[in-house]
This record gives C-alpha cells, structure tokens and sequence, in this order.
C-alpha cells in the first residue's frame, strides 16, 4: 500500500486511546516499578500484539546500575515491534517514542505523572504507525521503538542503540517523537499547521580529508541528520494536507535534549527529532496543582487530537515511504570542466527505475528544485558555482528514498 493511501487511515480515535490509557498510570517513572513503569510496559506489549500482522514484539529488558539520576539499581525494559524487511533487512529504519513521565522533581516515583504530551503523545504517533505497517512487507526493517528512562538520561534509548551497533545494524534513519501533541504555547498562540524536525549538521567520523573537502565544496548543510530531515520534509509536502515539517538546524531545543542523541553517540548520524513548534511548559515536568487560577500538570486535556493526528500522518508518510525506497546512490560525482552547465553522474541503484536529481542554491536550506531521470547522468543548466545538488533512487511503486549529495 502506498504512503498516501496508509495517511488517510490514521485514526484520532486511537491516538487519543493510546494517551488516555497511559496517561491513566499513576506514575511511569523509570524508578516506578511495578505499579508504574512495567505496568505501561505490560499495556504497551499488549496493545503492540493486539495489531498482529508481521510485527514481531518483545520487551527488551536489562538491568540498569545506579548512578546519576538512578538512586538505585532497576530492571528496565523498552517494548519494540520489529517489522522484518524482505529484500534489504540488514537496512533499519527506528521511530521512538519515551513512555516514562516525570513530575517537577526529577527524582520523585511516586508522585502523579500522567506525562500526557511528553510522552504519551509521541508514543502514540508510534504506536499507530505500527497499527498502519502491520501488515505490510518492507524492503528493509523498521523498528517501532517505545522506549523507557528517557527522563533519567536517555537510558532506554542508549540501551536499543547499543544493541542495533552490538548486532552489526544498519541504522539509516532514526527519529524520535518527543512533545508533539499540542498546539497551542504558553503564551497562548496556537499553531496547528507545522512540527519541528531537528537535525545536527555534526558528522560523524569524519577525517580530516572529508572535512577540508567538505569546507570547500559548501556541503556543511548535508550532513545525514541534514538529508533525513529534508527528506521528511519532503515526503510531507507530497502527501500531508494540513500540516507542514519546520526545518530546524540544531540538534535539539536549546539546552535540552532527546531520545536521537543516543544514536548519534553510538555512530548512527542520520538521527531527528520531532517536536510541536510552541511549547506550553506549565504542561511539562510538572507536578499537579492549580496556582493563581491556573492549572498545571501534563494531562490528557491539553493535548489537541487532531493536530496530533496530522502529526503522525507525517510520520506515517516518510516511514512508510523510506521503508520501501531503494537505497541511496553512491558514487555521485560532479564533472569539473570549465562551464556554467553542470553534469552529474552516479551509480545504478537496485530496485530503481529512475532518479531524481536536486537542487537548491548554497542560501538555501531545503531543495528547491528537481527533475527525473532514467539514465544516471544528468546536464543542468545551473552553475555548480551556485547550486547543491543531490540524487535519489525512486522504486517501482514511487517511493522515493534519501538523496546522496553529490561532491560530498
């Protein structure tokens, strides 16, 4: 089924279902136990099942020491749903979202912490994606990750990186959905129509060759985080209604933090986060009370359904499409003559029927411009002086996959 047909099935109903139910926990707190954390992950389990289908679901558990925000040591345990790929399953593609909630004290287990929109919200943009893939066939892995201890330092989500790296995996997209169910900000302006997507331009070790190349050519810009993010982008123009993707060039809001940067630690670059664009945080990290008339806390009632529908269409969209998309060409190069046309050549790639070759000029954050290919090479009239350019691979179903850009 094609990533605009599977948009038109998400289901608000379920969403909300999904954040009602864990937001009912008293508390998921890592440091819950069984009346919390492994209550949500016991449900979480349960519901993943429910969707049956190709989705192979298991806890993943381990015990985590003490230390840091850990007063004592805990068994821990993310739920995952893995939807084998068919042709390319070394090829992984994870979308997470963190279960455990907190209150003010980030210490406090006991405490009430719905944790509605962080992050019940993002799990259920997981959750529904997984309903929707169930029983599809994907060309390479997708891993629909709801992932615990994001509070007490990313723990979870450092825990699934390091055994995709243990394993060998080819992680070659990752994004996590974290605060992305409301919108309206604390100072009271609602927007609907947009979610933040961060990437790092960091790359990941890089030598001092690649770096010096990297610098004269421009491609600062492109740094894997860089294309996913753009292909995201992308993907939602050409099958969301409703909502856009804000590119944001950082690697997260300033001066915090989320559940990618434990796979960009553990050497898998092409790492985003989601975000709704205007954060209220009387709804953040709260503990539950009414001052001055106002109440605080993360309850489900400050959540907007429907925007968080559109959201995990967006999801839906560049998950779906890049699961089933061929790889990225390699050997992308410019030819460097003395003209203001430019050629591009590149290799065949497996599974595909044509190309598209991009462009944008070096002011430019995202493509502006593109054109189709059968063969692999391309003459622009544009001057490589001027432009960046990029090529991908598009199936024989349309989907297309992440670009290479071409210099780098």
């Amino acid at each position: 089924m094609k990533a605009d047909a599977l948009v038109r099935r998400v289901a608000q109903g379920a969403l909300e279902k999904t954040v009602r139910s864990l937001a009912a926990i008293p508390t998921r707190h890592t440091l819950s136990g069984a009346r919390g954390a492994d209550a949500a992950a016991a449900w979480l389990e349960k519901e993943l099942r429910s969707y049956g289908g190709n989705l192979q679901v298991a806890q993943q558990r381990w015990v985590q020491p003490a230390g840091g925000r850990m007063t004592k040591s805990q068994e821990l345990g993310n739920v995952l749903a893995t939807l084998p790929g068919t042709d390319m399953p070394e090829r992984v593609i994870v979308v997470s979202g963190h279960y455990d909630s907190r209150v003010t004290d980030v210490l406090d287990a006991t405490s009430p912490a719905p944790g509605a929109n962080d992050d019940a919200s993002g799990v259920a943009v997981v959750l529904e994606c997984a309903r929707l893939m169930a029983n599809l066939k994907p060309r390479c892995t997708v891993i629909f990750a709801a992932v615990t201890g994001e509070e007490q330092s990313l723990l979870g989500s450092a825990q699934l990186a390091k055994s995709l790296k243990e394993q060998g995996k080819q992680v070659v997209a990752m994004a996590t959905y974290d605060i992305v169910g409301n919108s309206v900000n604390q100072e009271g302006k609602r927007d609907d129509k947009h979610i933040r997507v961060f990437s790092t331009s960091e790359e990941l070790g890089e030598l001092p060759t690649q770096a010096t190349r990297r610098k004269s050519l421009g491609t600062d810009g492109d740094s894997p985080a860089r294309t996913l993010a753009r292909a995201i982008a992308d993907s939602a123009r050409r099958q969301v209604k409703g909502i856009s993707v804000s590119l944001t060039l950082r690697n997260d809001r300033y001066g915090r933090g989320g559940d990618h940067s434990s796979f960009l630690a553990a050497g898998y670059p092409a790492s985003v986060r989601f975000t709704e664009p205007g954060e209220d945080w009387r709804h953040q990290h709260q503990d539950l009370r009414v001052e001055k008339g106002v109440k605080y806390g993360d309850l489900p009632e400050f959540v907007d359904y429907a925007y968080l529908t559109r959201v995990t269409q967006v999801a839906l969209a560049w998950l779906s499409e890049l699961a089933d998309a061929p790889p990225a060409p390699i050997r992308a190069t410019l030819k460097q003559d003395l003209s203001n046309a430019t050629t591009l050549t590149w290799s065949a790639v497996a599974g595909a029927v044509s190309y598209d070759v991009l462009w944008r000029r070096t002011t430019e954050p995202d493509w502006s411009g593109q054109k189709a290919f059968s063969a692999t090479q391309a003459t622009l009239p544009l001057s490589k002086d001027d432009y960046l350019f990029g090529v991908r691979a598009v199936g024989q179903n349309g989907a297309r996959g992440l670009p290479t850009t071409i210099g780098r």
